[in-house]
């Protein structure tokens, strides 16, 4: 029997990455349904791009399956945001986390295009509007309204996307570990953890995870919680007291920092459709690939000359 020939859609990144993903077992059974029923519900889109379905799109290529589109005629980028953000806020499934992400995200996005239609600004001009704008603006207030919180948390959860953004950027599995609730950690804290270096803040949580799997620890359970102890403090000193030159720093800071690359490395390859990969982005990918396995191989035989 011939595969159906099915339409190839666009995944925007910045689009997908505020869809909360599906555990295991949700996809295993998402595929499941849709192989014994076919896809029932549509793959929204905007202008050839996923918003709403890319799980549905993912296996319906896998499997050959025909499936419905529904174009969404909205007018911008931020417009597409604000509605995934709605939708997205519709789900029972998902966590506190992901909630206070998703408001703050829809509330940024909305407030760009109030800007963006008042003054006819950039992108640049937005964002520093954004910044300056106080929180009792009417967006914050209609914002709060309808998740029924007040409009200064509408603000707050604004810094709280904004961080979580800024983490992603180098450390999105713990970035997706604080919105899926996984790792714990009060707004406060993450404004402070983000502005410290990457490998510190790789270190801070695998140094809390070890301990967390102590079994001397008797308060073990199964997410990783960040206390303000667990982030270093400023400390005041003279040069007498000033910590020696570590000839391990270097090293075991690569260590703390490596299962991080392979987490992000197996987590792109389990959620991409190799089949429907680009042949320039595949070549691109193979010659890091191919860097990534050269100087491994070159500090491995250095360390054990």
């Amino acid at each position: 029997m011939m595969r159906a020939i099915l339409p190839i859609l666009q995944i925007d990144t910045e689009f997908q990455k505020l869809i909360p993903p599906l555990t295991n077992e949700e996809f295993a059974q998402l595929e499941n349904n849709i192989l014994n029923e076919g896809c029932r519900d549509p793959i929204c889109m905007w202008r050839g791009f996923i918003i709403d379905g890319h799980n549905r799109y993912k296996i319906c290529h896998k499997h050959g399956i025909e499936f419905k589109i529904v174009e969404l005629h909205l007018t911008s980028r931020e417009d597409v945001m604000s509605w995934i953000c709605t939708n997205q806020l519709g789900r029972r499934n998902i966590s506190e986390e992901t909630r206070r992400y998703l408001i703050g995200k829809k509330y940024e996005a909305e407030k760009a295009v109030g800007i963006m239609n008042s003054l006819g600004t950039n992108q640049h001009t937005i964002e520093s509007d954004i910044e300056r704008k106080p929180h009792t603006s009417k967006t914050a207030r209609r914002i709060g309204r309808e998740f029924h919180v007040s409009h200064s948390t509408v603000n707050k959860y604004a810094k709280y996307s904004r961080a979580i953004d800024k983490l992603n950027e180098d450390m999105p599995e713990v970035a997706e570990g604080i919105k899926d609730g996984k790792i714990k950690i009060s707004q406060d804290n993450l404004l402070q953890l983000v502005k410290k270096p990457k490998e510190e803040i790789t270190q801070i949580v695998d140094n809390i995870y070890k301990r967390q799997q102590d079994p001397r620890n008797p308060n073990k359970s199964e997410n990783v919680h960040i206390f303000t102890s667990d982030l270093p403090q400023k400390t005041t000193g003279t040069v007498k007291d000033m910590p020696k030159f570590d000839p391990d720093s270097y090293v075991s800071s690569l260590s703390l920092t490596i299962p991080s690359w392979v987490s992000s490395i197996k987590r792109a390859y389990d959620n991409s459709d190799m089949e429907h990969v680009s042949i320039s982005a595949k070549k691109v990918l193979v010659t890091e690939l191919e860097n990534l396995i050269g100087i491994s191989k070159y500090i491995k035989n250095k360390l054990e000359e």
